[in-house]
């Protein structure tokens, strides 16, 4: 089953890799002219864009579950008492 956590790091990695492939391509003398350039330099800033969007959605939510887990760390619980 794929979860979501399998779905993100999966598609992080096409995205670095992509990038990384971009990169190879463009160092390696793969531009043959000015305007393939231009749109090569875009796809590696939509890669890194991606990727740093999909890294601070995951640390937000990291950050909220941490806030979730000590607020309920601070809850007592007497014997006895019932919550419904």
């Amino acid at each position: 089953m794929l979860t979501l956590e399998i779905l993100v790091h999966n598609l992080r990695k096409t995205l670095k890799d992509n990038y990384q492939s971009v990169g190879d391509s463009m160092i390696a003398g793969g531009v043959k002219n000015y305007e393939q350039y231009k749109y090569m330099l875009g796809q590696a800033h939509a890669y890194q864009s991606m990727d740093q969007a999909l890294t601070d959605m995951l640390n937000k939510n990291e950050k909220e579950e941490k806030e979730d887990e000590r607020q309920n760390d601070n809850i007592v619980d007497f014997p006895g008492s019932t919550e419904d």
